[in-house]
Formats: structure tokens, sequence, C-alpha cells
């Protein structure tokens, strides 16, 4: 099975606080994913660099696809504490995509990765989504001139991309119609260490693809985790 990459956008909204919000994640959810499952490798959250809406956004590099799967993890949201069950609920989005690794551009000279040890600071994620007759081979074959370009500019570090497998959205902010499910089927993440350049800017508005969900991130929080050797299991 491909290595796996969970992506939860969020926004406490109107009915949670800031700082519920962040104790809840940082001291309950996270923990409970980083500290206890080895098939979790990395953890980080970002907060939104630019005024758009989700405000908060966690990625975790998994093991494995399977372990979206595997009832240690889906143990997790179907046992929640009633702490969690209560502000999830009151969530004014919380939008849960599960991925599978397509491609890895490799390190620049500035090495980053979502490990605690050396955390990406800055990141633009971005959607992509072809045409209906479209598949994996045409995204591979696109990316690799994308990451080609990309080594170009100024203040690029890594670009990685994934699929979505699967996703959810829910909270009070979030419609029923179906098509407020509806998510790009490629997500590209891009680390940076400086502010998005004009060049970086039209690379990736290319003509022969949609792009979509253009957003800019700066980092939060690293998790240490057990898979890292950094906490004790």
């Amino acid at each position: 099975m491909p290595l796996g990459f969970l992506v939860v956008f969020s926004e406490p909204g109107e009915k949670v606080s800031i700082n519920e919000f962040q104790d809840w994640y940082n001291n309950e959810h996270v923990p409970l994913r980083m500290n206890y499952l080895s098939s979790f490798l990395t953890g980080a959250r970002f907060s939104a660099a630019d005024d758009l809406k989700p405000s908060w956004l966690a990625l975790y590099d998994v093991d494995d696809t399977s372990t979206f799967e595997h009832e240690s993890y889906t143990r997790l949201r179907a046992n929640r504490s009633p702490r969690e069950a209560d502000l999830v609920k009151r969530l004014s989005v919380l939008d849960r995509r599960t991925c599978e690794f397509i491609s890895d551009s490799g390190e620049s000279s500035l090495t980053t990765s979502f490990a605690s040890k050396n955390p990406t600071k800055a990141i633009v994620t971005h959607g992509v989504q072809l045409s209906e007759n479209g598949g994996d081979q045409d995204f591979r074959a696109w990316t690799q001139e994308f990451f080609e370009r990309l080594k170009t500019v100024e203040g690029w570090v890594r670009t990685r991309t994934y699929k979505c497998i699967d996703n959810l959205k829910t909270g009070v902010d979030v419609g029923e119609k179906s098509e407020e499910q509806v998510v790009p089927t490629y997500l590209v993440l891009t680390s940076i260490s400086v502010g998005d350049s004009s060049r970086f800017q039209d690379i990736l508005h290319p003509p022969n693809v949609k792009i979509m969900e253009v957003r800019s991130w700066n980092l939060y929080k690293a998790y240490p985790g057990i898979a890292q050797e950094n906490i004790e299991s």
C-alpha cells in the first residue's frame, strides 16, 4: 500500500472559542495520534497566512493508507471523549481528507520535513483537478514539469503531491448539498522559505489544469511522536 497522508482543515467558528479549540487540539486530539500510534510518522499544524477560511490546517504523514481503516485509528473517532464529541459538533468546519502519496520533488539545499526536529516553516497548498479524461498518469506527467519549473523559483524548498481517496466535511456552517463534499482530486503541498514570488504564482496557474483552493500557511506547531523516537511510548 502507498504512504498515507492526512489533511484536516478546520475553523472554530462562533460556537468554539480559540482557547478551547487550541487546548483540545494540542492536549487531546493530536496527542492521541502522535503519542500512541507509531503509524503516524509526523504531525504539524499550520495557521492561515492569508485572510481566507478555514484558518487552520493539520497535516500528518502516515506509514500506510491501510492505517486509515485500522482499528487503532478508527476507534479514535468511534470512541471520542465527551469533550471532543461536544466540541466537534460545534465547530464551524471540519474538513478531513485522507490521501495517498504520489510524488516528491526531493528536497532542495534547504532541507525540510514535517518532523518536529526540522519543521517546515511555511507552505502553500492547492488542489488540482484534471479534465474528465485525465488520470493519475497525466497528473504524474504534469508534476514532473511542475517540479522542474519550481526549482528555479526563489524561496522554493520542496513539493509533494497526493491523491485524495476519501473525504468528509462536517460543521455547523457546512451545507447539506452533495456539492459541499466535493474536493479536488489531487493535493499539491509546497514548502517555501520566503513569501510567494510573482513567478511562483504564475507557475501555480498553468493553462492545462484547473488549480483550486490556493492557500498560504505558517507553521503553528510541529508535534513530537513515538514514530520519531523523541517521546516515550
